[in-house]
């Protein structure tokens, strides 16, 4: 849980390393986000602006209130396909905060020198997360039916 001030605590900082490494997948484990070192970068991205910021805190705090993970000793201490039921369950709870932080954590890994080339699409096979819709778009009426209506 972050401390009151906004500032990550050490199991923080382990979980959002995690986060990382699991929202950007690898092939190879050395070119995870959490190998690369990337996890201070995204959090300083985060911190630029009051709603990314917000939205990191709020992520992190759902992970470290994770039942599953109080259970086990901590977010880190999950297995891997845990982690990813955790992180599914965070997404689909809070799409809007969650897409930020994907958003930045995307924007930080393929800038990166030494990570390969941005995907044109995040629809592949591998990925996992990004794909829950928020509900404000769907709730967008379809321009298409607006027309037929008119």
């Amino acid at each position: 849980m972050p401390n009151q001030d906004g500032s990550l605590t050490n199991s923080d900082k382990i979980t959002l390393t995690q986060l990382l490494d699991r929202v950007v997948p690898v092939d190879d484990p050395k070119f995870a986000a959490g190998a690369l070192g990337l996890r201070d970068l995204v959090e300083e991205r985060s911190k630029a602006n009051p709603s990314s910021n917000s939205a990191l805190l709020r992520i992190i705090a759902a992970l470290s209130l994770d039942m599953m993970a109080h259970a086990v000793g901590g977010f880190a201490a999950l297995t891997v396909d845990e982690q990813i039921s955790s992180i599914r369950n965070v997404e689909t709870t809070l799409p809007a905060e969650f897409n930020i932080v994907l958003g930045i954590t995307r924007d930080v890994y393929y800038e990166d020198d030494r990570t390969p080339k941005r995907p044109t699409s995040f629809d592949g096979d591998n990925e996992i997360f990004g794909k829950v819709e928020i509900e404000i778009e769907r709730l967008k009426p379809n321009k298409s039916r607006r027309k037929l209506r008119s």
